[in-house]
């Protein structure tokens, strides 16, 4: 019988480092995440998460050595406690975000004791299981189960956890299992001087995240609330991103991942300048376009008032933000029922891959991408995505792309200026005011002469004209042209100019 019970408490103990290795990758990668959403530069946010993370189980790893009596007992307050933190964290961050030096400050913390928590479990559970057979033996056990753990909780958290419940409800759920295997421990492990009241501490940490997962909603509308202050009339969390709709009287916005997209109160001058300049100057009657990016329908809606426009692809990769910008009657009025229109043919993917694969030509090709404020963003800004394009474009063909601020980020819209001109013959950069924005700029290239031209298509413009346009090719000094490098997919200096520049100012 002794025997038996024996085994039941290895099996449970071996079960326990399995599920404790998936929570811990899970909660590095939830921190390292929230990082990356709410300050950018996921490169630098992943390696400061991970160098303190590791660092952090080093620590723990070497403390576990002063734990020196009731091992288990104290093994199971370490779960509780690690749970409770753990679970709470994103929801602390999220709150305090808007207190820069708090946020970072409390960012370094939750991963040091988290991760110092971690570092704790895996040397007390060796001691722990060491009664049931060799040193040899148990050590391969536990480190075989602890890397697969690792594996298993670093596909979960991205193909499960994040896309169906976000990074909030993921933190409470992994906290939950940490004291679930607390709990686990407690009614199947005996050990010397249990006591009634070894139940009460995981079971009130237990019940604040239970509570804090039933009402997982009303408590992400609480810091949704916090974050975009305006009244939230759409929420979505897509595979890629989350996706918001604000409202403040007659001014609706966008957000992709807390960065403002567009206000309506001024979104036609961003979008009439970024299309009708480059659409004025394909000279043709009929005029195929390719719009990559701009989901949301605003730069389709600007290209079908143009009579000249037989048909357009718009390339997006989120299939979400079609579906809201093609069914929300909030974004259909903004954007004038743009992808309803017969001519228009959706493409859902990677414009990258889209550019590889067809074999089709455009006369004008439209980049609306997001700000390049990360390297996966920044290769859609390199030579190498610039040679894609031109093999696309028809032989007179016009490209245009937003180019982020001349103001703000002054190096990073000459880089893109640069690395255009390593690829066409002429770009012509400009910029206009957009009082959501700031400054912004774009970049026309083309292999030819392209000028504006004045087209009779009885487009009612709120912004654009030749006037307009001729002023917006004027920079003065402290947004003029500033020396740089090429954006290479080898060597991605964008994303670097950028984060330099927004860092530099408080707009």
């Amino acid at each position: 019988m002794k025997e038996t019970l024996n085994r039941t408490e290895q099996r449970i103990l071996l079960f326990s480092v399995f599920v404790l290795s998936l929570c811990g990758i899970i909660y590095e990668l939830i921190l390292g995440s929230l990082a990356t959403y709410l300050l950018g530069n996921p490169i630098q946010q992943y390696s400061i998460t991970i160098g303190v993370f590791l660092s952090s189980m080093g620590l723990g790893s070497y403390l576990s050595r002063f734990v020196v009596k009731n091992l288990i007992r104290n093994f199971v307050y370490i779960e509780v406690l690690l749970g409770l933190t753990g679970g709470l964290s994103v929801l602390v961050l999220n709150f305090l975000f808007s207190f820069s030096f708090t946020f970072y400050l409390l960012h370094v913390f939750f991963l040091i004791v988290i991760g110092t928590l971690v570092g704790l479990e895996i040397p007390l559970l060796t001691r722990i299981l060491r009664q049931y057979g060799s040193l040899k033996e148990i050590i391969s056990n536990v480190l075989t189960l602890d890397y697969i753990g690792g594996l298993a909780g670093s596909l979960f958290f991205p193909l499960v956890l994040f896309p169906f419940f976000g990074r909030y409800l993921a933190a409470v759920l992994v906290g939950i299992a940490n004291i679930s295997i607390a709990f686990l421990i407690l009614a199947r492990i005996e050990y010397t001087g249990k006591r009634k009241w070894d139940y009460a501490l995981p079971l009130v940490s237990a019940g604040v995240l239970v509570f804090l997962a039933v009402n997982s909603s009303l408590v992400t509308g609480i810091l949704q609330k916090k974050m975009f202050y305006d009244d939230i009339i759409f929420y979505k969390r897509s595979r890629y991103q989350e996706i918001v709709v604000t409202r403040n009287s007659a001014d609706f916005r966008l957000y992709l991942d807390g960065s403002l997209q567009f206000s309506t109160t001024d979104e036609y001058r961003y979008h009439e300048m970024l299309v009708h300049p480059a659409l004025t100057m394909v000279d043709k009657k009929k005029i195929d376009v390719l719009i990559m990016g701009g989901g949301d329908g605003l730069a389709v809606r600007e290209v079908l008032k143009s009579s000249r426009v037989n048909s357009v692809t718009l390339v997006e990769l989120d299939e979400e933000m079609i579906n809201l910008a093609r069914n929300n009657s909030t974004m259909n009025r903004i954007n004038s029922g743009s992808l309803k229109d017969k001519r228009v043919s959706v493409k859902i993917g990677d414009a990258y891959t889209f550019l590889i694969n067809t074999r089709r030509s455009y006369d004008l090709v439209i980049a609306d991408f997001p700000d390049p404020h990360d390297e996966s963003i920044s290769k859609l800004y390199t030579d190498s995505f610039y040679h894609l394009v031109r093999k696309r474009l028809d032989s007179n063909g016009i490209f245009v792309t937003q180019s982020t601020s001349p103001l703000f980020a002054r190096e990073s819209f000459w880089c893109i200026e640069k690395t255009l001109s390593s690829v066409f013959k002429k770009v012509i950069p400009y910029h206009v005011f957009v009082p959501t924005f700031g400054d912004w700029g774009f970049n026309i290239a083309s292999q030819g002469g392209a000028e504006v031209r004045n087209y009779n298509d009885s487009i009612d413009y709120r912004y654009f004209s030749g006037e307009a346009f001729a002023h917006s090719r004027f920079f003065p000094p402290d947004a003029g042209t500033v020396k740089t490098g090429v954006n290479t997919f080898n060597r991605p200096l964008l994303y670097l100019y950028y984060l330099k520049g927004w860092r530099n100012t408080d707009y």
